[in-house]
């Protein structure tokens, strides 16, 4: 049972949840590819939310009672990817998004077989696992168009949105 009390809260002030210590890990791209590209290839993503509906029951002229309804997620989450030249990570989620739908025959592999597990690891300053979250279900839902211009220097940043059936702690 987790300490909710002044000095278990004192004594982890010292060390709270860094934005940048955590891990994206596919373990198994849908039509290929090397789930550790991706993994070190991810520079940013969000950790899902969910939210709880009410029912709201009126009761003559009060306000009436509130009770809590069924559970709801987004059903989507982002990650960024940067591209290197060996395009690894744009053949990955293309070659994947083929299996979804594929482009010239307009048919898609189905759904068990497009779908795959992804975990997000937060990690602590050592370097220890401090949660993990397994979005079950995923499948790439879509890529937005990538800008490339020639008055940046910066890096070619690959964005994906993910559609998920729900996710758990791991």
């Amino acid at each position: 049972m987790t300490q909710m009390n002044a000095s278990a809260l004192q004594d982890n002030l010292s060390n709270p949840q860094k934005t940048y210590l955590w891990d994206v890990i596919i373990p198994n791209p849908i039509g290929g590819g090397d789930a550790d590209t991706l993994m070190l290839r991810c520079q940013s993503t969000n950790r899902p939310g969910r939210s709880v509906g009410k029912i709201l029951l009126p009761y003559k002229q009060s306000a009436g009672v509130s009770y809590p309804g069924k559970l709801t997620y987004s059903h989507t989450w982002d990650c960024t990817f940067v591209e290197g030249e060996d395009k690894a990570t744009w053949n990955i989620i293309y070659s994947w998004m083929q299996k979804v739908i594929h482009d010239k025959t307009n048919i898609g592999t189905g759904d068990i077989l497009i779908k795959s597990d992804i975990y997000i690891k937060l990690l602590g300053t050592a370097g220890a696992e401090t949660l993990k979250i397994r979005l079950v279900g995923c499948y790439p839902e879509s890529t937005p168009d990538i800008p490339l211009s020639y008055d940046d220097e910066g890096n070619v940043m690959h964005p994906v949105t993910w559609s998920y059936d729900r996710w758990e702690e791991a």
